[in-house]
């Protein structure tokens, strides 16, 4: 009898992450693939990512609406709350034998504690991860409780899954998921980026990704004023052109959303805005940039493994395994321009040349689909706390 596994994407942030492993559970003759889509695939603002999704060729299982035009902190709350209804009723219908979510976000959080009232065993990609700017390190190590299969993506974060009581046999480190994707495209060119999204490129190309995060360093709005007011700077004093890429949709989204569009609608000549460019054309683009700035996890994941320098913003990444080609300025205005001129620096890219990622390599997909399909889960999925003997 084959396993009935469900994934579940929320954002095209985590689609991409997922999809090589969805593909290796697709082939299998082992497995019945369940995908749920939901989140911010279904927001039209978010550029209906669904679409990507079906065009990857995935028979999707389920679709489930969860997130409504308000992104205050109560609404957020409300729509968790009712999110878990929703996908406990989606998980009743589809009953599969495990459910997959990946990292920390309040979706991942809502299917989880779905499928643990319901007794289904989850299996948690990305935890035992550091996101101390965000609310998202609580949710994620919540997740962590909720799960009884763990893929981390490096020994650091290995072990912190371990120290939260989670047994060493069922904690398993395959890498980065993304390494699969980054070893897996053949990336775009120029021309071709240039084509499909309307990009611009200058003498020096810059790609920023910002995500508002409730426990940053400093409110949201201030954080993004001092990060556009830099890169204006930058673009002037430098020649740059830059390319800004749409949010999540992250309580306090819509202030970050408005200050980027009036930036944009600004400079019209030196920026190009696009919402969403799906998982090839971002990386192809980020490829292609001379550096990347912002707060999203691809400055700590996906740049250095492109060899692309960064700068990363405000403290939403803070206690992640940082690259060394990771520049982190105090999230004022001077000082981020000055970090974005060193990034660009002569001296600073031949110290950061072939310095590479702490996280692994390529290989996750194949090794977790085994685990998922094979590992033994006993039912109900009961586990005891672990603590290591001394």
């Amino acid at each position: 009898m084959s396993r009935k596994i469900a994934v579940m994407t929320g954002t095209r942030a985590d689609f991409g992450l997922l999809r090589y492993l969805i593909a290796e559970l697709a082939a299998r003759k082992d497995v019945e693939l369940q995908l749920i889509v939901t989140g911010s695939h279904l927001s039209s603002a978010h550029g209906m990512t669904i679409n990507e999704v079906k065009s990857a060729g995935f028979s999707i299982s389920a679709e489930v609406a969860i997130w409504g035009d308000s992104d205050s902190s109560l609404d957020a709350a409300i729509d968790t709350g009712e999110a878990v209804a929703k996908f406990a009723r989606t998980l009743s219908k589809l009953k599969p034998d495990v459910v997959v979510v990946l990292g920390d976000r309040l979706e991942a959080f809502a299917m989880a504690t779905a499928a643990t009232v319901l007794l289904i065993p989850v299996a948690h990609v990305h935890g035992g991860e550091l996101t101390e700017g965000a609310m998202d390190d609580a949710l994620r190590h919540a997740i962590t409780k909720l799960s009884y299969l763990h893929f981390a993506t490096t020994e650091g974060h290995r072990h912190r899954v371990e120290h939260l009581g989670e047994a060493p046999e069922r904690v398993f480190n395959f890498g980065a998921p993304v390494l699969d994707a980054l070893e897996s495209l053949t990336l775009m060119s120029r021309e071709e980026v240039a084509e499909k999204f309307g990009v611009r490129f200058g003498a020096k190309n810059l790609m920023m990704t910002f995500h508002p995060a409730a426990f940053d360093e400093a409110p949201a709005q201030e954080l993004i004023d001092s990060l556009l007011g830099a890169l204006g700077d930058f673009a002037d004093q430098d020649d740059a052109h830059l390319v800004i890429t749409g949010t999540n949709n992250d309580i306090g989204s819509a202030e970050v959303r408005a200050a980027i569009a009036a930036f944009a609608a600004a400079r019209p000549e030196q920026v190009d805005y696009v919402e969403s460019f799906g998982q090839l054309g971002y990386l192809s683009a980020m490829k292609l940039m001379d550096l990347v700035a912002g707060n999203s996890s691809s400055t700590v994941l996906e740049a250095p493994v492109l060899g692309v320098p960064a700068v990363l913003v405000g403290n939403r990444q803070e206690g992640r395994p940082l690259s060394a080609s990771i520049l982190k300025p105090i999230a004022k205005r001077a000082e981020i321009l000055a970090a974005l001129k060193h990034a660009v620096s002569p001296e600073f890219l031949r110290a950061i040349d072939g310095v590479g990622t702490p996280f692994g390599k390529p290989g996750f997909a194949k090794k977790a689909a085994e685990v998922l399909a094979t590992h033994e889960i006993p039912k109900p999925p009961k586990k005891k706390f672990w603590q290591e003997s001394h």
